[in-house]
């Protein structure tokens, strides 16, 4: 995959606002442009973010520092702070969570149950001096790094830590601890890329994003997506779209920073310029599942989507589940702006169910995939076969959906 190739020729990363990322622009526009599509890359106002060294935690005697134990999440403010350790037994999505935490306490969130974004606005206002996060058991090198999305929200550093950490915070709670970090960014122009075939009114729209994490090749999340689109985009170009439809392939910059591309796409849209827009996230997943969005936010007619989808998989006697991302990929602007939207999913860190396992013959209790925004993320990472299945059922549904009146 060249998105590999990409990835390995540039620190191992394709991170939007890196060399990474502006090679797999250029790789796909060209390879949509090759195929027959009508290319172009819109922008979009995006703030780049980079942690300097020197991130690090002290409890007592304790210390953890470095990348491989602790990292700042994307748009975490600089800081030096210390005060006296609070481990919260609720997940801090309500405001009430913080009742009886200390002013200037440096708050650990072990739950989640909301965006990470919507617990450090809680903390803040709580009077936190910084709030640290940790997601299962991870180990060294194994510290994930969520977005706060909005670079100007959040005036405390927020910080993910190993489960180590954790731990060790959770025996110390009451004692103090001190968080040093410094990070950076500034504004500049993020680029997507938005391809057409056919010139129709009806027009439905798929779309993947194309960056990786900053800590990792990103070749499940999201290369495997983007390869995914690609063979639908040929398999458009050789069936020819029905008269009157179009198909529109958006991949989009800045998911991993809060789904900047596409939601600045998506706001600029016409009212009904859309039949239905068809996401996908993380088709490899080599634990995975055939995971089809049904939302319960998502805008008027997406329950079509979803049943065009499961109609697919049960056609061809493959099993299928439905889940409810609460619009946490590139589909979150579009739902936003009315239009029905739907897509497919693989899973990502949450364990595989036994009732999944059985289903789909993966391993109970093993995430679905181990991998999930690490450096490990890597052509090894994605299951092919579920790769094509998800491209398949994606050109066939969207091509009905754009036939269908």
């Amino acid at each position: 995959m060249e998105l590999a190739s990409i990835a390995d020729s540039s620190g191992g990363i394709r991170a939007s606002g890196t060399p990474g990322y502006d090679l797999s622009i250029d790789f796909v526009a060209r390879t949509l442009d090759d195929i027959g599509f009508a290319v172009e890359t819109p922008e979009a106002a995006f703030t780049t973010f980079r942690e300097m060294p020197g991130t690090m935690l002290e409890i007592g005697d304790e210390r953890f520092a470095g990348d491989n134990e602790l990292r700042a999440l994307i748009y975490s403010p600089s800081g030096d702070a210390g005060g006296p350790i609070a481990v919260l037994e609720e997940s801090g999505c309500e405001t009430d969570h913080f009742v009886g935490v200390p002013q200037g306490a440096i708050v650990v969130i072990v739950e989640r149950g909301c965006l990470r974004l919507d617990q450090a606005l809680n903390a803040q206002a709580a009077g936190a001096a910084a709030m640290l996060v940790t997601s299962g058991e991870q180990g060294p090198g194994e510290v994930l790094r969520p977005t706060l999305i909005d670079p100007d929200a959040i005036e405390i550093p927020v910080l993910s830590v190993t489960a180590e950490a954790a731990e060790v915070l959770r025996v110390s709670a009451g004692d103090e601890a001190h968080v040093v970090v410094q990070t950076e960014g500034e504004v500049t122009m993020l680029r997507s890329v938005v391809a057409q075939f056919g010139d129709g009114d009806r027009i439905v729209m798929l779309g993947a994003h194309l960056d990786s994490v900053l800590d990792g090749p990103g070749i499940n999340d999201n290369g495997s997506d983007v390869a995914a689109l690609l063979e639908v985009a040929r398999g458009v170009a050789e069936r020819g779209v029905p008269p009157g439809t179009a198909v529109r392939i958006g991949l989009w910059g800045g998911e991993e920073f809060g789904s900047v591309g596409s939601r600045a796409y998506a706001a600029g849209l016409q009212e009904d310029e859309l039949v239905a827009y068809l996401n996908l996230d993380m088709a490899g997943s080599r634990n995975g599942a055939n995971l089809v969005y049904a939302e319960a936010q998502a805008a008027a007619g997406s329950d079509r989507v979803t049943r065009a989808f499961e109609a697919w998989f049960a056609e061809r006697e493959l099993p299928s589940d439905t889940i409810d991302l609460s619009g946490s990929s590139d589909h979150f602007g579009f739902a936003m702006a009315g239009i029905p939207t739907g897509g497919l999913f693989a899973g990502a860190s949450e364990p595989l169910t036994d009732a999944q396992a059985e289903m789909f013959g993966g391993t109970a209790g093993i995430e679905a995939d181990r991998c999930y925004h690490l450096e490990c993320d890597d052509l090894d990472n994605v299951d092919l076969a579920r790769v094509a299945t998800f491209a398949d059922a994606t050109i066939s549904v969207a091509l009905r959906l754009a036939e269908a009146p």
